[in-house]
């Protein structure tokens, strides 16, 4: 450490730490010690000349009695060389269940290259980074000010996208100029949405926002009690779809919408809207066991209220949280039911039309802008402008092609390696309490959204135990479907672990918590403080581990009050 501040030993030896320390950076790193847990991440250091460096660092509390921390230890961490312990589910669990301090854990933000160790799979970028970051140790401050530019440039989505140099083309041939241009600089539509003051809209002039009331729903006393918790991270969808005869994304739709101003933000009445809903549910299919619109229900709700959370950063434009709620509802319109590996396989049109790419992801965004564009009654986006017309169908297309989980690793690691920056990186702000914004490129926002759609689209383990559960049981059975049918038709079966007569359901859900719901919500927690995912993510955890311990390959059900476990052949 001495060597890297420029310091000789005895000018640190005794020296409170935070005299050089920026102080700015400690508040994270406080709460955590204070607590008596050991904490990782980056801190600024003040170099004997009085410059800053950022270090990688790993602290942990002391105390020379059961007390409170006394002093705190500060290790200079090597991403390339130390490991960092998994972080699965087991790792993480309590004694008990403390909804406090997992509120305190996920104020302090896990923001570190190290997390992407925690990937069974390693992208390139995750090693430069780590190579990068170990160079910076021993570099004097200038070159450690352009190593930190260089992994800023990494850190953006497309890092091989074409921007064109103007002034290297000759101004006396336009022509040239407009065809270069226009050949290599120019790409689809983005999905950024630009900055807009408060008296500007994205609508057109001519059309006048007016909310027309007529739609009124019809709601049993239960739905309407159901439908209060709309907001909240218990919701039971499941209750909502029996109470509305299998029909609930139209009344979780409206009411969501409603909350989001949609009828302003798009310019269209909530008889477009309403109109739009119906049609979209009716083109999910409801003999899917768990692609069906209830799923599409599920997954705008927690949308919102992952919306609801984000809106305290100021990151989204409200025409950004409108093309977000779009595409959940849309993300699996038209599901048939079977993988896009299985229609691969099977030799499906959807298959051969777009080309074995992103198959059901391309079906499902296509289908949706080719069923909203055929009738004006159901276009709810025939209010807006020309040019935010092509940024929102750009914005809900790549939300959509988002939830392809084979480029899950893609999007995780691109979301944890723009926000590894701690948040002390960011300039500070005069900041009302409660509210914090963090100061990212525009196209960082795009990875945000991409994120959002897909830990709104696998957030079945973090929710209650009885709804993650019955989601279980539901995918399961689908999966098991699509594996009867491929062994009849003499097609590779894709997922063989999910045979109905021999499969795990409790270690098929751990499994998938361990290797893509953990990590990724870890993350997102870090990025967005929502402690009752991973209250809830742990507690499902262990009751799927308990039952595996037991040797039960079912999911437990209760029967007259009786807790009977039901088998994978049963369900």
């Amino acid at each position: 450490m001495a060597r890297v501040l420029s310091h000789t030993p005895s000018e640190l030896t005794g020296q409170i730490a935070t005299v050089f320390q920026e102080h700015s950076d400690l508040q994270p790193a406080i709460r955590t010690l204070e607590r008596g847990f050991e904490w990782v991440g980056r801190i600024r250091w003040r170099t004997k000349s009085g410059d800053s460096v950022s270090l990688q660092c790993r602290s942990m509390p002391i105390s020379p009695a059961p007390s409170y921390p006394t002093y705190y230890l500060y290790l200079l961490d090597s991403p390339s060389d130390c490991h960092f312990p998994r972080g699965s589910v087991p790792s993480l669990r309590k004694g008990s269940y403390d909804l406090k301090s997992i509120i305190s854990e996920g104020s302090a933000r896990r923001q570190s290259l190290a997390k992407l160790h925690n990937l069974p799979l390693e992208a390139p970028i995750t090693k430069v980074l780590s190579l990068l970051c170990a160079a910076q140790e021993n570099a004097p401050p200038n070159v450690i000010g352009m190593l930190e530019e260089v992994m800023d440039l990494l850190r953006t989505t497309e890092l091989y996208t074409s921007h064109l140099k103007t002034d290297n083309l000759r101004a006396e041939d336009p022509l040239t100029t407009n065809l270069i241009a226009a050949l290599v600089a120019k790409g689809p539509p983005s999905s950024i949405m630009p900055r807009r003051s408060s008296a500007e809209s994205p609508t057109k002039k001519k059309l006048m926002y007016k909310k027309n009331t007529n739609v009124v729903l019809p709601a049993s006393k239960e739905l309407k009690e159901a439908m209060k918790k709309i907001n909240t991270w218990e919701f039971d969808v499941i209750l909502v779809e029996k109470l509305t005869s299998g029909k609930p994304l139209v009344y979780v739709g409206i009411k969501i919408f409603s909350i989001f101003n949609a009828y302003k933000v798009l310019g269209v009445d909530e008889k477009t809207l309403y109109s739009w809903l119906v049609l979209m549910e009716n083109h999910y299919i409801p003999d899917n066991s768990y692609h069906n619109s209830t799923h599409a229900a599920d997954v705008l709700q927690a949308a919102a209220c992952f919306l609801l959370k984000l809106r305290s950063k100021k990151l989204l434009e409200p025409l950004d949280e409108i093309c977000c709620l779009i595409a959940a509802v849309a993300h699996d319109l038209g599901h048939p039911g079977k993988s896009s590996a299985f229609l691969t396989n099977a030799g499906d049109d959807l298959a051969l039309l777009y080309n074995d790419i992103s198959v059901l992801e391309q079906h499902h965004a296509s289908l949706t802008f080719r069923l909203t564009l055929a009738d004006d009654r159901v276009n709810i986006l025939r209010g807006l402008e020309q040019s935010k017309y092509s940024t929102a169908r750009s914005c809900i297309i790549d939300t959509i092609l988002a939830t392809d989980m084979y480029k899950h690793f893609e999007h995780f690691t691109k979301f944890v390696t723009i926000y590894s920056k701690s948040s002390e990186d960011v300039p500070e702000k005069n900041e009302k309490p409660g509210e914090s914004e963090v100061d990212v490129n525009p196209e960082d926002v795009v990875v945000v959204k991409r994120m959002l759609i897909k830990c709104s689209d696998v957030a079945n383990p973090t929710r209650p135990l009885q709804l993650c559960k019955h989601w279980a049981k539901r995918i399961a059975e689908e999966y098991f479907t699509q594996t009867d049918e491929e062994k009849e038709r003499n097609l590779p079966v894709v997922m063989p672990l999910f045979d109905r007569s021999t499969c795990s359901i409790p270690i098929s859900q751990m499994g998938f918590m361990d290797y893509i719901v953990n990590n990724m919500f870890e993350e997102w927690d870090a990025f967005l403080e929502m402690p009752e995912t991973l209250y809830n993510l742990r507690k499902n955890y262990d009751y799927w581990k308990d039952l595996n311990d037991k040797g039960c390959v079912g999911i437990e059900e209760e029967t007259n009050g009786k807790k009977e476990v039901q088998d994978s052949a049963q369900i």
